[in-house]
């Protein structure tokens, strides 16, 4: 029987009682990233070794969001879509980061200063409450720093973000078995495919889509239309309960952490006109300003393919954004052409797969598929 590997030495055996090796709520994905860990671990030396004859001038950006104390503390939604790592994975990636890179702050590569060889940036995106509570502590014992992305309607507003409200509505229908007429609200476009059969999943994956297409607005109307429909409304304390006060923020800067700027409304900018654009970018500006620790750099929300365009990256520095950042996938040569800096969404339980990533081996076999295969004919994790 073969015992499961160290995710910081692949030669290892580790006690899969020391660091979760699947994630519990979505088994299939896991598997898979595993699997794809596994079958990658020769490109990932490769890369390694040629990132250490080649290490100055290379930056590692990391995106993460939820860190829980414990496995499948974070709701199903956040779960099931990876969006939560519980702490004693968080721990491992990050123990290996530091063995193999040098982690700076914020301010290091706005700098203009040379960085050290194989240098690494930890970000968060949307600010939520457990990156103070756990994510933090864990940094700290290390000495790192590390950069929140927040949202400006949050802190401005006090409002609800409508990712983290549709992911608290979805996951009570779940708990009363609600799901199945879910998707009526967007009509006849959400109700293609297995959602019904698939359940709670399903439904997110039509749900989402559709909404990003659209501006905020719009969203509110759907999810009070949801809310209608499933006889619950997101309670008024869910935003204190998942999300950083300003209190917190500031302790965070107070030792040496920085906050950049996530939109007005976590919108995917690429659904909207130019003056929208300028308007989320520019009005969480305004609002995070008067925050400490405010850097005017830019994480995209969603920060993959088809949620920006050249056009957005214009858009942002002519609103003053010194650095947009993408989750396309891997590092980066440093100091590179433009404003633009990619970023690895870590968010894996497999050390294997996190060390594929952090490589830029996804990326690099994406690219490698896409020139050799159409996109609608293979499927990618």
């Amino acid at each position: 029987m073969l015992k499961p590997m160290n995710p910081m030495n692949p030669l290892k055996p580790l006690n899969p009682m020391h660091v979760p090796m699947f994630n519990p709520r979505n088994y299939p994905v896991s598997c898979r990233q595993m699997l794809l860990g596994l079958a990658g671990l020769p490109w990932t030396l490769s890369l390694m070794r040629m990132s250490r004859r080649r290490a100055r001038g290379t930056l590692l950006v990391l995106c993460y969001h939820r860190i829980t104390e414990s496995v499948s503390a974070g709701g199903f939604c956040d779960d099931h879509y990876f969006i939560t790592l519980p702490k004693r994975v968080f721990s491992s990636q990050i123990r290996w980061l530091t063995r193999h890179y040098r982690v700076v702050g914020l301010d290091e590569v706005l700098s203009g200063r040379p960085l050290p060889p194989k240098a690494a940036l930890i970000t968060f995106d949307d600010g939520f409450r457990d990156v103070a509570e756990t994510a933090f502590p864990v940094l700290s014992s290390f000495g790192l720093p590390a950069t929140v992305f927040l949202i400006g309607s949050v802190i401005r507003e006090k409002r609800i973000p409508w990712i983290t409200r549709l992911h608290w509505l979805l996951d009570h229908a779940r708990e009363r078995n609600a799901d199945a007429g879910c998707v009526d609200i967007l009509g006849d476009e959400a109700r293609s495919g297995n959602n019904r059969r698939d359940g709670i999943p399903g439904v997110l994956a039509s749900l989402k889509p559709l909404l990003k297409r659209r501006d905020i607005h719009e969203i509110d109307e759907r999810l009070a239309c949801l809310e209608e429909r499933l006889g619950i409304e997101a309670p008024h304390n869910l935003l204190g309960q998942r999300f950083m006060d300003q209190e917190q923020i500031a302790r965070l800067a107070g030792h040496g952490w920085t906050v950049g700027n996530h939109t007005d409304h976590h919108l995917n900018l690429a659904s909207l006109g130019d003056g929208r654009v300028c308007e989320e970018i520019a009005h969480a500006g305004d609002t995070l300003a008067a925050m400490p620790g405010y850097r005017p750099v830019l994480a995209l929300p969603f920060g993959l393919a088809g949620s920006f365009t050249s056009a957005t990256v214009d858009i942002a520095r002519r609103c003053g954004m010194r650095l947009v950042l993408t989750s396309l996938g891997s590092p980066n040569r440093f100091p590179g052409q433009g404003i633009l800096l990619d970023r690895v969404i870590c968010e894996t339980f497999s050390g294997l797969y996190f060390r594929f990533l952090a490589s830029g081996g996804r990326k690099a076999v994406k690219s490698m598929l896409d020139k050799t295969m159409p996109s609608n004919s293979r499927r990618t994790t």
